[in-house]
């Protein structure tokens, strides 16, 4: 069963390769991880503010 598994990646891992007009388009990241990280940094600011503040 493994075989075929392999054989199934494989074949879709070639039609990618097959098509050379998306060989040229660029990656691109969905917005929510700008987001997240945007959040973090503010979640950040905001904990060292806090423990500033506690001193």
């Amino acid at each position: 069963m493994a075989g075929q598994d392999s054989a199934i990646f494989r074949k879709a891992a070639l039609e990618r390769l097959a098509s050379p007009e998306r060989l040229d388009a660029r990656p691109s990241l969905p917005s929510y991880p700008r987001r997240l990280s945007a959040a973090l940094a503010v979640l950040a600011v905001a904990v060292i503010a806090f423990a500033a503040w506690l001193r």
